[in-house]
């Protein structure tokens, strides 16, 4: 039996975000609905982001 796991993307890059990758989640400020995904790379580099529910964006 084998299982798929399935891992977040970043938010800004999407690249798959691996188990011990310094990122960082949270919920999105503007609806609270959706979780952001940010990498390391992108936080660092101060990319935008935007929420695939109600359009917010950040860096």
């Amino acid at each position: 039996m084998s299982s798929q796991i399935s891992l977040p993307t970043c938010s800004s890059c999407f690249r798959p975000i691996m188990p011990n990758d310094k990122c960082v989640k949270f919920d999105c400020p503007d609806c609270n609905t959706t979780r952001i995904w940010r990498c390391e790379s992108c936080r660092e580099s101060a990319r935008s982001y935007a929420c695939n529910k109600c359009g917010f964006e950040g860096p």
